[in-house]
Protein backbone atom coordinates (compact mmCIF):
# COMPACT_ATOMS: atom_id res chain seq x y z
CA UNK A 1 0.00 0.00 0.00
CA UNK A 2 2.82 2.53 0.81
CA UNK A 3 4.46 1.57 -2.52
CA UNK A 4 1.49 2.59 -4.35
CA UNK A 5 1.31 6.00 -2.56
CA UNK A 6 5.03 6.61 -3.06
CA UNK A 7 4.56 5.84 -7.24
CA UNK A 8 1.54 7.87 -6.89
CA UNK A 9 2.79 10.77 -5.24
CA UNK A 10 5.66 10.42 -7.86
CA UNK A 11 3.26 10.60 -10.70
CA UNK A 12 1.68 13.83 -9.68
CA UNK A 13 4.99 15.57 -8.74
CA UNK A 14 6.61 14.68 -11.96
CA UNK A 15 3.21 16.13 -13.35
CA UNK A 16 3.15 19.31 -11.95
CA UNK A 17 6.75 19.04 -12.88
CA UNK A 18 5.99 19.38 -16.44
CA UNK A 19 2.96 21.40 -16.42
CA UNK A 20 5.69 24.20 -14.41
CA UNK A 21 8.50 23.78 -17.36
CA UNK A 22 5.60 24.44 -19.89
CA UNK A 23 4.05 27.29 -18.25
CA UNK A 24 7.52 28.79 -17.36
CA UNK A 25 9.44 28.39 -20.52
CA UNK A 26 10.38 30.91 -22.89
CA UNK A 27 9.75 30.36 -26.25
CA UNK A 28 12.48 31.49 -28.42
CA UNK A 29 11.11 30.93 -31.44
CA UNK A 30 11.69 34.15 -33.45
CA UNK A 31 8.56 35.19 -34.95
CA UNK A 32 10.31 36.00 -38.44
CA UNK A 33 11.00 32.66 -38.94
CA UNK A 34 13.88 30.17 -38.33
CA UNK A 35 16.50 31.95 -40.34
CA UNK A 36 16.00 34.59 -37.29
CA UNK A 37 18.08 34.20 -34.28
CA UNK A 38 16.94 36.86 -32.37
CA UNK A 39 18.53 39.80 -30.79
CA UNK A 40 19.34 38.34 -27.55
CA UNK A 41 21.51 35.54 -29.49
CA UNK A 42 24.21 38.71 -30.92
CA UNK A 43 24.96 39.55 -26.72
CA UNK A 44 27.05 36.42 -26.61
CA UNK A 45 29.52 38.00 -29.21
CA UNK A 46 28.80 41.05 -29.10
CA UNK A 47 28.24 42.39 -26.11
CA UNK A 48 29.97 46.01 -25.76
CA UNK A 49 27.90 46.87 -28.80
CA UNK A 50 24.44 45.43 -26.92
CA UNK A 51 25.17 46.99 -24.20
CA UNK A 52 25.09 50.46 -26.29
CA UNK A 53 22.16 50.03 -28.25
CA UNK A 54 20.25 49.07 -25.53
CA UNK A 55 19.86 53.08 -25.51
CA UNK A 56 19.52 53.36 -28.76
CA UNK A 57 16.67 55.64 -30.32
CA UNK A 58 16.69 52.67 -33.12
CA UNK A 59 16.01 50.39 -30.51
CA UNK A 60 13.15 52.52 -29.03
CA UNK A 61 11.85 53.68 -31.38
CA UNK A 62 8.64 51.37 -30.06
CA UNK A 63 7.94 49.65 -26.95
CA UNK A 64 5.59 47.42 -25.32
CA UNK A 65 3.53 48.82 -21.86
CA UNK A 66 2.66 46.01 -20.55
CA UNK A 67 -0.62 46.20 -17.71
CA UNK A 68 0.51 46.69 -14.46
CA UNK A 69 4.14 48.51 -15.58
CA UNK A 70 4.90 51.77 -13.91
CA UNK A 71 4.03 54.35 -16.30
CA UNK A 72 6.67 56.44 -14.45
CA UNK A 73 9.29 54.55 -16.65
CA UNK A 74 8.41 57.07 -19.24
CA UNK A 75 8.57 60.28 -16.98
CA UNK A 76 4.83 61.36 -18.30
CA UNK A 77 2.59 63.18 -16.11
CA UNK A 78 -0.84 62.79 -15.81
CA UNK A 79 -2.59 66.24 -17.44
CA UNK A 80 -5.54 67.59 -19.46
CA UNK A 81 -6.27 68.45 -22.58
CA UNK A 82 -9.52 70.81 -23.36
CA UNK A 83 -10.96 70.77 -26.95
CA UNK A 84 -14.11 73.16 -25.33
CA UNK A 85 -15.24 73.45 -22.52
CA UNK A 86 -17.69 70.32 -22.90
CA UNK A 87 -15.02 68.06 -24.53
CA UNK A 88 -11.93 67.17 -22.36
CA UNK A 89 -9.27 64.46 -22.35
CA UNK A 90 -7.93 63.35 -19.17
CA UNK A 91 -4.34 61.55 -19.03
CA UNK A 92 -4.62 59.59 -15.90
CA UNK A 93 -2.52 56.84 -14.36
CA UNK A 94 -5.37 54.36 -13.68
CA UNK A 95 -4.34 50.41 -11.64
CA UNK A 96 -0.77 50.80 -12.96
CA UNK A 97 -1.61 51.63 -16.68
CA UNK A 98 -1.63 55.33 -18.76
CA UNK A 99 -4.85 56.29 -19.41
CA UNK A 100 -6.29 58.13 -21.61
CA UNK A 101 -10.32 59.08 -21.02
CA UNK A 102 -12.50 61.27 -22.63
CA UNK A 103 -15.05 63.68 -21.30
CA UNK A 104 -17.95 64.96 -22.79
CA UNK A 105 -20.43 67.47 -20.28
CA UNK A 106 -17.97 66.51 -17.30
CA UNK A 107 -19.21 62.81 -17.62
CA UNK A 108 -16.87 59.84 -18.29
CA UNK A 109 -17.56 58.26 -22.11
CA UNK A 110 -14.53 56.08 -23.17
CA UNK A 111 -11.42 55.16 -21.50
CA UNK A 112 -8.75 53.23 -23.17
CA UNK A 113 -5.07 51.89 -21.68
CA UNK A 114 -1.65 53.06 -23.28
CA UNK A 115 -0.42 49.25 -24.80
CA UNK A 116 2.49 50.27 -27.08
CA UNK A 117 4.38 53.68 -27.56
CA UNK A 118 5.82 55.15 -30.37
CA UNK A 119 8.86 57.25 -30.22
CA UNK A 120 12.58 57.58 -28.32
CA UNK A 121 11.28 60.48 -26.30
CA UNK A 122 13.73 62.46 -28.02
CA UNK A 123 10.82 64.62 -29.43
CA UNK A 124 7.63 63.16 -28.44
CA UNK A 125 5.82 59.78 -27.68
CA UNK A 126 2.66 58.47 -29.56
CA UNK A 127 0.49 56.31 -28.23
CA UNK A 128 -1.51 53.20 -29.12
CA UNK A 129 -3.83 50.54 -27.78
CA UNK A 130 -5.18 47.25 -29.11
CA UNK A 131 -8.72 46.87 -30.36
CA UNK A 132 -9.24 43.35 -30.54
CA UNK A 133 -6.64 42.47 -33.30
CA UNK A 134 -6.35 45.86 -34.50
CA UNK A 135 -3.88 48.56 -33.14
CA UNK A 136 -5.35 51.91 -32.44
CA UNK A 137 -3.71 55.30 -32.12
CA UNK A 138 -4.84 56.94 -29.08
CA UNK A 139 -6.36 61.55 -29.28
CA UNK A 140 -3.39 62.43 -27.17
CA UNK A 141 0.74 62.95 -28.04
CA UNK A 142 3.42 64.21 -25.52
CA UNK A 143 5.83 66.20 -26.16
CA UNK A 144 8.88 65.37 -24.58
CA UNK A 145 11.02 69.09 -25.16
CA UNK A 146 8.37 71.44 -24.37
CA UNK A 147 6.67 68.93 -21.63
CA UNK A 148 3.31 69.25 -22.85
CA UNK A 149 0.29 67.24 -24.14
CA UNK A 150 -1.32 68.06 -27.46
CA UNK A 151 -3.37 66.58 -29.74
CA UNK A 152 -2.29 64.34 -32.09
CA UNK A 153 -1.62 65.62 -36.14
CA UNK A 154 -4.06 65.17 -38.33
CA UNK A 155 -6.64 64.31 -35.94
CA UNK A 156 -10.17 66.67 -35.61
CA UNK A 157 -9.36 69.85 -33.79
CA UNK A 158 -12.91 69.81 -31.98
CA UNK A 159 -13.43 66.79 -31.07
CA UNK A 160 -12.03 63.34 -28.82
CA UNK A 161 -10.63 60.76 -31.92
CA UNK A 162 -9.63 57.15 -30.98
CA UNK A 163 -10.49 55.77 -34.78
CA UNK A 164 -7.09 55.80 -36.42
CA UNK A 165 -5.81 52.04 -36.94
CA UNK A 166 -1.85 51.90 -36.91
CA UNK A 167 -1.58 50.50 -40.52
CA UNK A 168 1.29 47.88 -40.84
CA UNK A 169 3.38 50.44 -42.75
CA UNK A 170 3.35 52.39 -39.37
CA UNK A 171 5.24 49.11 -37.65
CA UNK A 172 7.72 48.41 -40.79
CA UNK A 173 9.30 51.98 -39.83
CA UNK A 174 8.60 51.99 -36.27
CA UNK A 175 9.46 47.90 -35.32
CA UNK A 176 11.27 45.00 -36.69
CA UNK A 177 8.50 42.98 -37.52
CA UNK A 178 4.97 42.23 -37.28
CA UNK A 179 3.03 39.44 -39.22
CA UNK A 180 -0.22 41.51 -40.81
CA UNK A 181 -3.38 39.40 -41.93
CA UNK A 182 -6.30 41.47 -44.34
CA UNK A 183 -9.98 40.95 -43.92
CA UNK A 184 -13.16 41.78 -45.64
CA UNK A 185 -15.76 43.78 -43.77
CA UNK A 186 -19.05 43.36 -43.79
CA UNK A 187 -19.49 46.61 -46.52
CA UNK A 188 -16.60 44.98 -48.55
CA UNK A 189 -13.63 47.24 -47.02
CA UNK A 190 -10.08 45.80 -46.69
CA UNK A 191 -8.77 46.26 -43.22
CA UNK A 192 -5.82 45.44 -41.72
CA UNK A 193 -4.86 43.02 -38.43
CA UNK A 194 -2.34 41.91 -36.63
CA UNK A 195 -0.77 38.61 -34.70
CA UNK A 196 -0.33 40.31 -31.40
CA UNK A 197 2.45 37.79 -30.53
CA UNK A 198 4.62 38.33 -33.64
CA UNK A 199 5.02 41.78 -32.58
CA UNK A 200 9.13 42.81 -32.52
CA UNK A 201 9.14 46.17 -31.12
CA UNK A 202 12.26 48.59 -31.45
CA UNK A 203 14.56 48.21 -34.12
CA UNK A 204 16.66 45.36 -33.09
CA UNK A 205 20.32 44.20 -34.64
CA UNK A 206 18.53 41.56 -37.72
CA UNK A 207 16.33 44.48 -38.94
CA UNK A 208 19.32 46.54 -40.06
CA UNK A 209 21.81 43.54 -40.85
CA UNK A 210 19.65 40.45 -41.63
CA UNK A 211 18.82 37.23 -40.45
CA UNK A 212 21.71 35.64 -38.16
CA UNK A 213 20.66 32.27 -37.79
CA UNK A 214 23.39 30.69 -40.09
CA UNK A 215 25.77 33.07 -39.11
CA UNK A 216 25.12 32.61 -35.38
CA UNK A 217 25.44 28.38 -35.89
CA UNK A 218 28.72 29.09 -38.01
CA UNK A 219 30.50 30.91 -35.17
CA UNK A 220 29.38 28.50 -32.73
CA UNK A 221 30.51 25.37 -34.20
CA UNK A 222 34.07 27.63 -35.47
CA UNK A 223 34.91 30.01 -32.38
CA UNK A 224 38.24 30.18 -33.56
CA UNK A 225 36.98 32.31 -36.75
CA UNK A 226 37.31 36.08 -36.33
CA UNK A 227 36.43 36.77 -39.52
CA UNK A 228 32.06 36.97 -39.62
CA UNK A 229 30.54 34.58 -41.97
CA UNK A 230 27.19 34.05 -43.10
CA UNK A 231 26.08 38.09 -42.78
CA UNK A 232 26.39 40.67 -45.32
CA UNK A 233 29.28 43.05 -44.43
CA UNK A 234 27.99 46.83 -44.65
CA UNK A 235 32.15 47.52 -45.95
CA UNK A 236 31.47 45.35 -48.89
CA UNK A 237 28.40 47.18 -49.87
CA UNK A 238 28.59 50.16 -52.43
CA UNK A 239 27.49 53.59 -50.86
CA UNK A 240 24.24 53.69 -52.69
CA UNK A 241 23.01 50.26 -51.39
CA UNK A 242 24.69 51.35 -47.48
CA UNK A 243 22.68 54.60 -47.67
CA UNK A 244 19.35 52.41 -49.02
CA UNK A 245 19.60 50.32 -45.85
CA UNK A 246 18.70 53.40 -43.75
CA UNK A 247 16.39 54.98 -46.38
CA UNK A 248 14.03 51.90 -45.28
CA UNK A 249 12.56 54.47 -42.80
CA UNK A 250 14.38 57.63 -43.96
CA UNK A 251 12.68 58.08 -47.23
CA UNK A 252 9.07 59.24 -46.47
CA UNK A 253 5.48 57.77 -46.51
CA UNK A 254 5.52 58.09 -50.58
CA UNK A 255 7.71 54.76 -50.19
CA UNK A 256 5.52 51.92 -51.26
CA UNK A 257 6.00 48.65 -51.82
CA UNK A 258 3.64 45.55 -52.73
CA UNK A 259 5.61 43.73 -50.18
CA UNK A 260 6.03 44.38 -46.97
CA UNK A 261 9.86 45.94 -46.14
CA UNK A 262 10.58 43.76 -43.54
CA UNK A 263 11.79 41.23 -46.24
CA UNK A 264 14.32 44.26 -47.43
CA UNK A 265 17.99 43.38 -46.69
CA UNK A 266 21.65 44.45 -46.76
CA UNK A 267 22.18 44.87 -49.94
CA UNK A 268 18.58 45.47 -51.88
CA UNK A 269 17.87 48.73 -53.45
CA UNK A 270 15.09 50.71 -52.83
CA UNK A 271 14.78 51.57 -56.52
CA UNK A 272 12.63 47.97 -56.45
CA UNK A 273 10.09 49.57 -55.02
CA UNK A 274 7.45 51.50 -56.93
CA UNK A 275 6.56 54.85 -56.15
CA UNK A 276 9.82 54.58 -54.54
CA UNK A 277 10.24 58.75 -54.66
CA UNK A 278 13.61 60.01 -55.78
CA UNK A 279 15.05 63.84 -54.99
CA UNK A 280 13.64 66.15 -57.82
CA UNK A 281 15.04 69.56 -57.75
CA UNK A 282 12.88 70.59 -54.55
CA UNK A 283 12.97 70.00 -50.80
CA UNK A 284 11.04 66.94 -49.62
CA UNK A 285 9.35 67.88 -46.23
CA UNK A 286 12.13 67.65 -43.19
CA UNK A 287 9.77 64.68 -41.67
CA UNK A 288 11.21 61.78 -42.65
CA UNK A 289 12.35 62.40 -46.14
CA UNK A 290 16.27 61.94 -44.70
CA UNK A 291 17.52 59.90 -47.63
CA UNK A 292 16.67 62.05 -50.72
CA UNK A 293 17.44 65.49 -48.84
CA UNK A 294 21.12 63.63 -48.39
CA UNK A 295 20.98 62.61 -51.68
CA UNK A 296 20.76 65.92 -53.20
CA UNK A 297 23.75 67.32 -50.86
CA UNK A 298 27.28 67.69 -52.45
CA UNK A 299 28.88 66.27 -49.26
CA UNK A 300 26.92 63.04 -50.81
CA UNK A 301 27.45 63.23 -54.51
CA UNK A 302 31.24 64.79 -54.03
CA UNK A 303 32.31 63.62 -50.88
CA UNK A 304 30.46 60.33 -50.79
CA UNK A 305 29.30 61.30 -47.44
CA UNK A 306 26.66 58.63 -45.88
CA UNK A 307 24.54 58.27 -43.00
CA UNK A 308 27.29 56.89 -40.79
CA UNK A 309 29.91 59.40 -41.42
CA UNK A 310 27.50 61.46 -38.64
CA UNK A 311 25.74 59.24 -36.84
CA UNK A 312 26.51 56.43 -34.58
CA UNK A 313 23.75 53.97 -35.08
CA UNK A 314 24.83 51.74 -32.17
CA UNK A 315 25.34 55.26 -29.94
CA UNK A 316 23.55 55.92 -26.49
CA UNK A 317 24.35 59.54 -27.18
CA UNK A 318 23.10 62.55 -29.20
CA UNK A 319 26.24 64.27 -29.97
CA UNK A 320 26.00 67.84 -29.73
CA UNK A 321 26.61 70.34 -32.07
CA UNK A 322 30.12 71.04 -31.69
CA UNK A 323 30.58 67.43 -32.13
CA UNK A 324 28.82 67.31 -35.62
CA UNK A 325 30.65 70.06 -36.83
CA UNK A 326 34.19 68.65 -35.77
CA UNK A 327 33.02 65.73 -38.14
CA UNK A 328 32.18 68.33 -40.87
CA UNK A 329 35.68 70.33 -40.89
CA UNK A 330 37.14 67.07 -40.80
CA UNK A 331 36.83 67.29 -44.58
CA UNK A 332 36.61 70.96 -45.15
CA UNK A 333 39.82 71.66 -43.19
CA UNK A 334 41.04 73.49 -46.49
CA UNK A 335 38.09 75.10 -47.30
CA UNK A 336 38.28 79.07 -47.31
CA UNK A 337 35.39 80.13 -45.08
CA UNK A 338 34.59 84.06 -44.66
CA UNK A 339 32.14 83.74 -41.97
CA UNK A 340 34.11 81.82 -39.94
CA UNK A 341 37.62 84.51 -40.54
CA UNK A 342 34.63 87.06 -39.30
CA UNK A 343 33.54 85.16 -36.39
CA UNK A 344 35.59 81.93 -34.94
CA UNK A 345 32.48 80.65 -32.52
CA UNK A 346 31.35 79.06 -36.20
CA UNK A 347 33.84 76.67 -36.44
CA UNK A 348 31.85 74.90 -33.81
CA UNK A 349 28.50 75.27 -34.74
CA UNK A 350 28.83 74.15 -39.04
CA UNK A 351 24.91 72.62 -38.49
CA UNK A 352 22.86 75.60 -37.87
CA UNK A 353 24.11 77.13 -41.39
CA UNK A 354 24.47 74.08 -42.98
CA UNK A 355 21.70 72.14 -41.88
CA UNK A 356 19.43 74.19 -40.84
CA UNK A 357 16.04 73.54 -38.56
CA UNK A 358 13.03 73.49 -41.38
CA UNK A 359 9.03 73.21 -40.08
CA UNK A 360 7.71 70.07 -41.48
CA UNK A 361 4.52 70.55 -43.60
CA UNK A 362 3.09 67.47 -42.59
CA UNK A 363 3.05 67.84 -39.06
CA UNK A 364 1.75 70.30 -36.44
CA UNK A 365 0.95 69.49 -32.93
CA UNK A 366 -2.44 71.41 -31.72
CA UNK A 367 -2.32 73.05 -28.39
CA UNK A 368 -4.52 72.87 -25.39
CA UNK A 369 -7.76 75.34 -25.45
CA UNK A 370 -6.56 76.32 -28.60
CA UNK A 371 -6.58 76.02 -32.30
CA UNK A 372 -2.72 77.04 -32.42
CA UNK A 373 -0.25 74.49 -33.54
CA UNK A 374 3.17 74.14 -32.30
CA UNK A 375 5.17 73.49 -35.58
CA UNK A 376 7.19 70.49 -35.79
CA UNK A 377 10.84 71.11 -36.89
CA UNK A 378 13.61 68.71 -38.17
CA UNK A 379 17.06 69.41 -39.00
CA UNK A 380 17.37 69.40 -43.45
CA UNK A 381 19.35 66.88 -44.36
CA UNK A 382 20.44 68.77 -47.63
CA UNK A 383 23.51 69.70 -46.57
CA UNK A 384 24.05 73.07 -48.79
CA UNK A 385 24.57 77.09 -48.17
CA UNK A 386 21.95 78.39 -46.96
CA UNK A 387 22.15 82.35 -47.60
CA UNK A 388 19.89 83.53 -45.17
CA UNK A 389 20.90 81.81 -42.21
CA UNK A 390 24.20 82.66 -43.03
CA UNK A 391 23.74 86.01 -43.03
CA UNK A 392 21.87 85.76 -39.73
CA UNK A 393 25.03 84.53 -38.19
CA UNK A 394 27.33 87.11 -39.38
Amino acid sequence: MGQRRFVLLLFILVCLAIVIVQCTQIDETDSRGSAYAGSSTCVNCHKAVSDSYVHNAHLGTSKFLPAGMATDSLKLPEGEFVFNENTKVGIEKRNGGLFQVAYINGKEVKAERTDFVFGAGLSAYTFAFWYGNKMMQMPLNYLTKEHQWVNSPGFPTEQIYFGRPIIARCLECHSSYVEKKTIQTNDLKIEEEFVKGSLIAGIDCERCHGPAAKHVEFHQENPEVKEAKEMVSYKSLPLARRVDMCGVCHSGIELQSLTSTFAFKPGDTLKSLPQYSAYTGKDPDVHGNQKQLLEASPCYKVGKAECISCHDVHGTLQPSLEIYSKKCISCHQDVKHNAIERNAALRSNCIDCHMPAKESHAIGFQVSNSQDKIPYKVRTHRIAVYEDFINVKK
